[in-house]
């Protein structure tokens, strides 16, 4: 009978000793959530290769974080099918159902019609491949991605300096980001005794490029470099096309170029190439292959980055509000990520590092840091 009392008085020991630690796991993890982070990105649509990389990058980030154990980051993610209006109705539904103080947007047409919103919800936004000029404000509008100038900027530059060019021809695709990459390119270009003496857009979907590839090869005198921005399905097959015409002038192109899909959507055709991109750690790099088992980019590098910024700001405060990431964010020096060395400027726009590679012997080399 004693023994059938212990027996007894055990197991209700041990039931008390289970509900309690998972009664304090409960409470752990209600404390953890504390980070609520938004993200409206082209998951379909020609976008959707940037898109991947994005969401690829904040996961990795969020797994690290979350395994520490301090805070819980969640974030709840969205499709823009990189459309203006479809942007603009999954901004509403994130901020009415799930309340985020921040939300990461993609894409310049979505972030043009997104950023005259956040004032007016009292949240954050945060750019991420969106180059337009004069989208941040630095206080509801902050972009940690280069702006055209940090892409067509650096790639003139590099270009007049050290490819010693003087006439150049712009493809651009024609849009917000495009029409940006042109006028920025063609400032830059003529700081430095050059003239772009040729520019053409090209449409997102386009798959047909002989007219433009013509009216270039008709220019005379001819270019001495072309200068390629966009992104979609479009973008490589203007790169074989020009192969396939015989033009040889130097081509330099942006981020773009640099994706995997891209690379191997060109391949001999981009010989000889070069483009701008981000300045990567070899420890990102590592951590990426070894989580997803392919190359990383700087579009998820970006991401990464952008998520453990946010991660640093939460874990100063109890309270996760937009005043706080505000505040956060222009207290951002030298700050240290994937994507090298990182200062917040007063107007929402980052100052970033970056590099020039280009394609030797279908190998993809630095250049220039």
């Amino acid at each position: 009978m004693k023994k059938m009392t212990w027996l007894v008085i055990g197991i209700v020991i041990i039931a008390i000793c289970v509900i309690v630690a998972v009664s304090k796991k409960g409470s752990v993890d209600k404390l953890r959530q504390t980070v609520r982070i938004g993200a409206i990105l082209p998951f379909t649509g020609p976008g959707a290769t940037f898109a991947q990389y994005i969401r690829d990058g904040m996961d990795l980030a969020v797994q690290e974080i979350n395994a520490k154990g301090d805070l819980l980051i969640t974030v709840f993610y969205e499709d823009s099918k990189n459309q203006p209006k479809v942007g603009i109705a999954a901004y509403n539904k994130l901020l009415s159902m799930e309340k985020p103080p921040v939300t990461i947007v993609a894409l310049s047409s979505v972030a043009k019609a997104l950023a005259p919103l956040a004032e007016h919800s009292q949240s954050i936004q945060m750019y991420i491949a969106v180059a337009i000029p004069n989208v941040t404000d630095g206080r509801f509008r902050f972009r940690l991605y280069p702006d055209a100038n940090g892409m067509a900027g650096v790639m003139a530059h590099y270009t007049a300096e050290n490819l010693n060019t003087k006439k150049a021809a712009v493809l651009y695709i024609n849009d917000e980001f495009g029409r940006a990459s042109l006028d920025a390119y063609r400032n830059v270009f003529q700081k430095y005794a050059g003239t772009v003496i040729f520019s053409e857009s090209y449409n997102l979907l386009q798959t047909d490029f002989r007219a433009q590839i013509a009216k270039l090869k008709d220019i005379m005198p001819q270019p001495d470099v072309i200068y390629l921005n966009g992104y979609g399905p479009s973008y490589g097959s203007i790169i074989k096309q020009l192969k396939e015409q015989g033009v040889t002038m130097i081509l330099t192109a942006d981020m773009t170029f640099g994706l995997p899909n891209t690379l191997q959507q060109i391949g001999e055709a981009g010989e000889g190439a070069f483009f701008v991109d981000g300045k990567m750690s070899q420890d990102f790099v590592q951590k990426f292959d070894a989580k997803y088992s392919k190359l990383a980019t700087s579009y998820a590098g970006y991401a990464y980055d952008i998520v453990n910024i946010l991660y640093a700001i939460a874990r100063k405060t109890d309270r996760f509000t937009a005043e706080v990431i505000r505040k956060g964010m222009h207290e951002i020096r030298n700050y240290e990520g994937a994507m090298g060395n990182i200062t917040m400027g007063p107007d929402g726009d980052a100052n970033l590092e970056f590099v020039v590679k280009q394609i030797k012997n279908g190998q993809v080399v630095v250049v220039q840091e």
